[in-house]
């Protein structure tokens, strides 16, 4: 007997019972006869107990356990992916690496959803996209994070890290993933709500006296800073609170100014001996910014990254940047993985895979289209001359005519589309794989509307499976009509469809090249 998890199978399994008033023993009979006469190759019992669970009219709660939230991310995690509000962001530092002392960046990122507040380092190009007018992120905006990994911090508590291969995607402020994700304005407090050892606070008041700013060198001769003020509550008298904060240079910080309302984001209360005498205090640091000039604070910070780090893909080296400048990128070989034509508008897409197993998407109009049919066979290798190629995204747009043409070559090196097949438990869990696999339909196909920011959507769905485990493939928009047809114990052969994390958890989407088969049961 082959279970994907024991305990989740057991889960599904007492679901399954308990609801259709079965004994498990006569469901495990029934999972071993599906495995037998319908996916005999292609199913765990686990995957063979959706099928007899909708045999016998049973919902079963595919995603009823949930990947660790931010305060429960494991040490030494790899492929993560989380998403969280934006509470505050830590000033670009510029280090030289050990090993060639080349120049690289770190900022910090102050992330938090329903559990708690993580810090996030960010990596070289990592600060560049969080910064840049392309993301525009702000205080309390949902965010994507994939591909981080995590390490132990200074408290020796897992620390999140996004790198050269994470990505970073802002999200819809009605998307449903953030919707029980309080938004900053609901964590603010006022200055006489503050207890001792309060942390990652938002706290808003009105600033009392004269603002100070003193420089001082450390007993370590390090150099320092800070600027310390007053604090009540904005519309009633109250008790002052002193704030410090260390560090920072930030404009946001150094203009505030007496009588000014502010909104300290990402502070922290602890006792300290002020003049001899013991008080509460507020203390920020290099990650303390402030809600009013906020987006000034970004727009200085992205300059003062480029100031001291200037990494190929910086935004003068972007390739928007590249064809306002008039360079043509530079044709190349390669082979076609997948074609389609779309009727909606009249384009072909096709996935195309170089010698270097890099995979291209291809979007091709106008001229371009003529004769492609002949010219871009599946499997036959390409010469492409883009009009545009987005380096960061593998995209290319053709629109000119002879932009794809078939070339002699064998090109052994490229792999073929056969290539591109993998068992579920091979699937990569890196975001934006492209992978083929054939499967059996544990569900019938369900589409539903789905808020985002372009409004609402149509999103199709269906769980399936093969022998080595489960996945749910979705179809979004008018890729949702691939799915259409397909009901529980059908065999379907994916062709080219991209892979995706959420919390953790990988799953299959089809995108504008991905074909999708109905494959018969025979035998």
């Amino acid at each position: 007997m082959t279970v994907v998890n024991d305990s989740r199978f057991e889960d599904l399994l007492s679901q399954v019972a308990d609801s259709a008033k079965v004994e498990k023993s006569a469901i495990m009979s029934l999972i071993q006869e599906k495995k037998t006469k319908v996916g005999a190759g292609y199913l765990t019992d686990q995957g063979a107990l959706f099928l007899v669970a909708s045999d016998l009219g049973v919902g079963v709660d595919y995603d009823h356990t949930r990947p660790p939230s931010l305060a429960q991310l494991d040490a030494d995690a790899r492929s993560i992916s989380v998403i969280g509000r934006v509470l505050s962001l830590g000033i670009p530092k510029p280090f030289a690496r050990k090993g060639d002392s080349s120049k690289g960046l770190l900022s910090k990122l102050i992330l938090y959803d329903s559990s708690g507040v993580a810090v996030v380092s960010l990596w070289n190009d990592a600060v560049l996209k969080l910064l840049a007018s392309t993301l525009s992120l702000r205080p309390s905006e949902a965010i994507k994070i994939t591909d981080a990994y995590t390490r132990a911090g200074l408290d020796g508590k897992p620390e999140l890290n996004v790198g050269e291969k994470g990505r970073l995607e802002k999200l819809a402020s009605d998307d449903p993933s953030v919707s029980k994700i309080r938004t900053i304005e609901r964590l603010i407090i006022p200055p006489s709500s503050i207890s001792d050892g309060g942390k990652n606070l938002v706290v808003r008041g009105k600033i009392s006296g004269e603002v100070r700013r003193s420089n001082f060198s450390r007993s370590d001769g390090t150099a320092s800073n800070l600027t310390s003020f007053s604090i009540g509550d904005e519309l009633a008298t109250s008790a002052l609170i002193r704030v410090v904060v260390w560090n920072n240079l930030n404009p946001g910080i150094e203009k505030l100014r007496e009588g000014d309302v502010v909104t300290l984001l990402n502070v922290r209360a602890k006792i300290s001996n002020f003049q001899n005498t013991a008080a509460l205090e507020i203390h920020g640091d290099e990650t303390t910014t402030t809600l009013e000039t906020f987006d000034e604070t970004r727009e200085w910070m992205f300059a003062k990254a480029g100031e001291s780090y200037s990494p190929a893909t910086s935004a003068a080296n972007s390739p928007e940047e590249k064809q306002k400048s008039g360079a043509r990128p530079l044709p190349f070989i390669a082979r076609v993985i997948s074609k389609k034509y779309s009727q909606s508008d009249r384009k072909y897409h096709l996935l195309l895979l170089d010698s270097q197993k890099r995979k291209v998407s291809v979007t091709a109009s106008d001229d371009a289209t003529k004769n492609l049919n002949d010219e871009a066979e599946i499997d036959s290798v390409v010469l492409c001359k883009p009009d545009v190629f987005d380096q960061g995204s593998s995209r290319v747009t053709c629109t000119s005519l002879n932009s794809i043409s078939k070339v002699s070559a064998k090109r052994p090196d490229i792999p073929d589309a056969s290539s591109m097949f993998v068992k579920v438990e091979e699937i990569p869990p890196t975001e934006g794989s492209v992978v083929s696999l054939e499967l059996i339909c544990l569900s019938d196909q369900v589409s539903r509307e789905i808020q985002t920011k372009e409004g609402l959507v149509k999103r199709s769905e269906i769980t399936a499976a093969d022998h080595t485990g489960e996945v749910k493939v979705f179809g979004w928009r008018n890729l949702s009509k691939m799915l259409e047809g397909f009901s529980a114990g059908d065999r379907m052969i994916l062709q080219a469809v991209e892979t995706q994390v959420f919390e953790g958890r990988k799953f299959l989407v089809l995108k504008n090249y991905s074909n999708v088969e109905k494959k018969p049961i025979t035998g």
